[in-house]
């Protein structure tokens, strides 16, 4: 009875201590395998490689900063506009307006205006043409043509042009007609009409086959 107690007991240490030897290099080996099948992994898959190690800050490449169009463009100088318009010269003199606004008020100072253009287109009508003097001067102090010049009236119109009595109406009326007369203008207006006089050279309150009348005198 004790050595079957024994032989028991004998088996019980033998398993137990089996056991103990068996499972020690068993737990060592899989402590060991464990670092050993991570590498293996590791190698094999890229991701947890990089899983594995820090990750390095990934540098830039510093880009300079663009210029902005404001900073490169260069401002546009606006151009000087000149606004200011170049007045014509006109092509008479200031004798010659002296002249021909005052014989113009003295032969029909009391006609409409368009009375008084056409006087003053008569009297440059004359200066083109090759029949009469080529001033103005000339054809209004022609003898026997202009009878203010004779009577003295164009001398008085003449004063009153001279010591500034030119503000009225009718003087500035006058001055008018005989800038454009001047100018070369060679129209009027009768009876709501443009007319051409450029080939009428006489006037007159009394005038044979005259060709229009306008106010007090007749034209041809």
């Amino acid at each position: 009875m004790k050595l079957r107690k024994f032989a028991l007991l004998v088996l019980v240490c033998s398993l137990f201590y089996g056991f103990s030897v068996t499972s020690v290099p068993a737990s060592a080996n899989n402590d060991a395998s464990v670092p050993q099948t991570a590498t293996e992994d590791t190698a094999n898959n890229p991701d947890a490689q990089e899983n594995t190690t820090e990750a390095e800050p990934e540098v830039l490449p510093e880009i300079a900063p663009s210029a902005t169009p404001a900073a490169t463009a260069k401002p546009k100088q606006k151009k000087k506009h000149n606004n200011t318009k170049k007045k014509n010269k006109p092509k008479y003199t200031k004798a010659q307006l002296r002249l021909m606004a005052s014989i113009i008020n003295c032969e029909a100072g009391a006609e409409c205006y368009q009375g008084k253009l056409a006087v003053g287109i008569v009297v440059m009508n004359r200066v083109r043409s090759n029949a009469f003097p080529d001033t103005v001067r000339g054809v209004i102090y022609q003898k026997f043509q202009f009878s203010p010049v004779r009577n003295g009236a164009l001398k008085k119109k003449l004063a009153q042009y001279d010591s500034g009595k030119i503000h009225s109406a009718q003087w500035k009326s006058c001055i008018s007609a005989a800038k454009k007369a001047l100018a070369g203008q060679k129209t009027i207006v009768v009876k709501g009409k443009v007319k051409n006089i450029k080939k009428i050279h006489f006037f007159s309150v009394v005038l044979p086959h005259a060709k229009f009348k306008l106010g007090g005198h007749r034209f041809k």
